[in-house]
C-alpha cells in the first residue's frame, strides 16, 4: 500500500512539472503579442502600410474611371442620335477624365465618337443648307 502512495506522489509531482511547462509556453505567444502591439512600428511596417494604402487608392481610382468611361461612352453614342454638339463636346471631356483615371480605351474610344459627331453635325448641316 505505501508503494502505491509514493507511485502516485511522483505521478502528481510529474503532472504539477508538465503544467508549469504548459503554462509556460502558453504565456510565450502572449508576451509576443502584447510586445508587438506596444513596439513603434517599424520603417518596414510603414512601407507596407503605404504601399498597400497607394495601391488601395489607384484601385479605386481605376474602378472610378471605367464607371467614367462607360457613363462617356454612353454620351457619345448619344450624341451620334440628339444634341451632337452638347452631348460630342460632354462625351469628349468626360472621356478625357475617364482617359486620365486609367480607364484608357473606353476613354479613347468616347473622346473619339464624341468629337466625330460633333464635327460632322458642323461640317454637314452648313453643307446641307448650302446645297439647298
Amino acid at each position: 500500500m505505501r508503494r502505491n502512495m509514493g507511485h502516485h506522489q511522483k505521478h502528481s509531482a510529474d503532472d504539477v512539472s508538465k503544467t508549469h511547462q504548459s503554462l509556460e509556453l502558453d504565456s510565450r505567444p502572449y508576451n509576443a503579442e502584447m510586445a508587438a502591439e506596444i513596439a513603434p512600428p517599424t520603417a518596414a511596417g510603414r512601407q507596407d502600410r503605404s504601399r498597400r494604402l497607394r495601391n488601395d487608392a489607384v484601385q479605386e481610382t481605376r474602378s472610378a474611371g471605367v464607371a467614367t468611361g462607360w457613363s462617356a461612352l454612353v454620351l457619345a453614342v448619344m450624341s451620334w442620335f440628339i444634341w451632337p454638339v452638347l452631348l460630342g463636346v460632354s462625351a469628349a471631356v468626360v472621356g478625357y477624365i475617364a482617359f486620365r483615371q486609367g480607364a484608357r480605351v473606353l476613354g479613347i474610344w468616347s473622346i473619339t465618337l464624341g468629337l466625330i459627331a460633333m464635327l460632322s453635325y458642323l461640317v454637314l448641316i452648313p453643307v446641307y443648307y448650302a446645297i439647298t
